[in-house]
């Protein structure tokens, strides 16, 4: 394995935050003296490199994404490692640790890079951000540990807000990770928050890594979380940026390094209509840009979970499957430490400069990879104390608490979520959607880990007032996650339309009603009346509670219901969570002391019955439970 020499500063930047006292601009060519968000930000004017007659190098890239706190391979819901419908789904860094091993003692020239989302999603991540919180991150001081050189930040970073991510920046930093997103900029300076780029040499060959974060996240998330930033479009800053990189600071081989997936017809239409650049454009910047000396060499892509690969791509096909758009090859190692991504990047002297001359994108499955001992040694005090806040006995479970049919009929799960919103915004009707249909909470204690298996986010609550129409409006728009069924259709066209995601169907709570599976979304919400068994009231203005998510435009659902207009809402809020889902629901369960079937409202169904449970059966037996 030959030495890598690393170069992640390279830039003009300044120690002090914005606003600090001290702004003297320094030059460094050490990730480990930048200080984020940046004050100052200036490319510097190489030479370009000299290539040998007959020199050949191989750069080889190490990738993940999305990897949302999962340290080690552990279901904190469950309390056991992570599974599916009782198979093992290996994953966690502590695999991708000893994978990784293997990988760089094979390969020349390795270097390992994550491209975001990597700091929210386990109750592991929730406690060392939020309440544990004075130690440095699990996330930084794992990747630091194993070696990470780069790392572009996700929407997740984002929402977390300024305090827990810059912290994590800057003990990335730390560790001698170069932050990189070029198109996260200061709102009203239109200067870089974080480093663009970073360019290092290895055997003589220089390297670009263009960052680019989802630039959806005005639409998802509140602008208390990034107040202080904006986030450009994705075509226009790689367009600005690849002329930067191959022309002043004159990199050989470029690859970008976005969190952002590459089906940009997903959420584009939202993002039109909140006045926000296309979230998923990393086809569109391949597009544009193109390959060559001139272009992207390759991308790794995020933020969808999928696999993508030289041999496979869940998220994008064209025609004849090549992995290539305009030249650019592509790589995303789906999600939560399942996978290891690979770009083999064959460099080659030609005329006396470095070209490249082939790119390979493979991908590793965790099926079969230990978790790492020596990682989960270092990682010890992280692992046993975030298992003790999971074990935290909150309530008792009447009787056992299934999420299989959670998005099918009326449940337990649900109408926790519906109390718990209604508890303490003290609105009249509640809005949640399920996430986590292989949750199994076996009668008797309930656990802080169990809260966190059934609300997987760390969303925070809202309300608002919404007349009955756009409430139907709302549930019709929510209702499209079923497809239509009929007597004709119920055998052979399954019940969850593949193109909406499960947390994106809600149900409501406060009312009764019914789906009528056999029409159409828009005129499928029948049978609209009040609990006491009295029409429900169109024109009256309701108290409406829903999460955090869902109340700053996430889903559209709000835009479908005629309630905002792009980001901004045109509806009366009535009240905003301290905290989180989570919290709400941990504390709201202590009250409460035990949860079970007879708590469940039985508000809503789907109809007609008889073909409803065919549907459903036929889903769940197809393994198709939930997306």
């Amino acid at each position: 394995m030959k030495k890598v020499l690393r170069i992640t500063g390279f830039l003009f930047l300044a120690f002090a935050l914005l606003g600090c006292a001290s702004q003297q601009m320094v030059q460094t060519t050490d990730a480990k003296a930048v200080s984020y968000p940046l004050s100052g930000f200036t490319p510097v004017e190489r030479e370009a490199t000299m290539a040998p007659d007959g020199g050949a190098v191989e750069i080889n890239l190490f990738t993940t994404n999305d990897e949302h706190g999962w340290v080690f391979d552990w279901d904190f819901g469950q309390g056991q490692p992570r599974s599916y419908k009782g198979n093992p789904v290996p994953s966690g860094l502590s695999r991708v640790s000893t994978l990784y091993k293997e990988k760089a003692a094979m390969y020349d020239n390795p270097v390992l890079i994550s491209s975001g989302d990597t700091i929210q999603g386990t109750l592991l991540s929730y406690y060392y951000n939020f309440i544990e919180s004075d130690k440095e991150n699990p996330m930084s001081r794992m990747m630091g540990k194993m070696g990470y050189s780069y790392w572009a930040p996700g929407n997740h970073e984002v929402e977390q807000g300024n305090a827990v991510a810059n912290k994590v920046a800057n003990e990335m930093a730390a560790q001698g990770i170069a932050v990189i997103s070029a198109n996260t900029e200061w709102k009203g300076t239109g200067e870089p928050y974080y480093l663009p780029y970073a360019v290092e040499e290895i055997d003589g060959v220089r390297i670009g890594y263009l960052g680019m974060t989802t630039p959806g996240i005005p639409m998802w998330l509140a602008e208390s979380t990034h107040e202080d930033q904006v986030y450009k479009d994705m075509v226009d800053t790689a367009e600005k940026y690849v002329a930067i990189l191959r022309e002043v600071e004159k990199v050989d081989v470029l690859v970008g390094v976005f969190h952002a997936g590459m089906n940009d017809a997903y959420d584009s239409a939202k993002a039109a209509s909140s006045g926000v650049p296309i979230p998923n454009a990393s086809r569109l910047v391949a597009a544009a840009v193109g390959a060559g000396p001139q272009g992207f060499d390759a991308i790794i892509t995020a933020h969808s979970h999928k696999l993508i690969d030289d041999t496979q791509n869940t998220e994008y096909r064209n025609g004849e499957y090549t992995n290539e758009i305009n030249g650019v090859k592509f790589v995303q190692a789906q999600n939560w430490g399942s996978h290891l991504g690979h770009l083999q990047i064959s460099v080659a002297a030609k005329e006396g400069r470095w070209m490249v001359d082939d790119v390979k994108a493979m991908t590793y499955s965790m099926e079969g990879v230990e978790e790492d001992p020596e990682m989960l040694n270092y990682m010890a005090e992280y692992i046993e104390g975030s298992k003790a806040y999971a074990s935290k006995v909150v309530a008792q479970a009447d009787n056992d608490i299934l999420g299989l049919r959670s998005y099918y009929e009326e449940s337990e799960i649900v109408d926790l979520i519906h109390e718990t919103q209604r508890h303490f915004s003290g609105a009249e009707i509640s809005i949640a959607a399920t996430f986590n249909a292989s949750l199994k909470i076996p009668k008797g204690d309930i656990t802080v880990g169990n809260i966190a298996g059934i609300y997987i986010y760390e969303n925070f609550l809202n309300a608002l007032e919404m007349t009955g129409q756009q409430i139907k409006d709302y549930l019709e728009y929510s209702s499209s996650y079923f497809n239509v069924i009929t007597e004709e259709t119920v055998d052979s066209v399954p019940l969850v339309n593949p193109d909406v995601r499960g947390y994106n169907y809600d149900m409501a709570q406060g009312f009764y009603y019914e789906i009528d599976l056999t029409k159409e979304p828009g005129d499928r919400i029948v049978n609209m009346k009040n609990l006491d068994g009295s029409a429900f009231d169109l024109g009256k203005t309701y108290n409406v509670t829903l999460n955090s998510y869902r109340y700053n435009g996430g889903g559209g659902h709000l835009a479908a219901a005629g309630l905002m207009e792009g980001t901004e809402l045109n509806a009366e809020t009535t009240y905003i969570s301290q905290l989180a889902m989570r919290d709400l629901m941990v504390e709201y369960l202590q009250e409460k002391k035990s949860w079970g079937e007879s708590d469940i409202e039985s508000n809503w169904k789907l109809v007609p019955e008889d073909l409803a449970a065919r549907a459903i059966e036929n889903q769940l037996n197809a393994g198709n439970s939930a997306r």
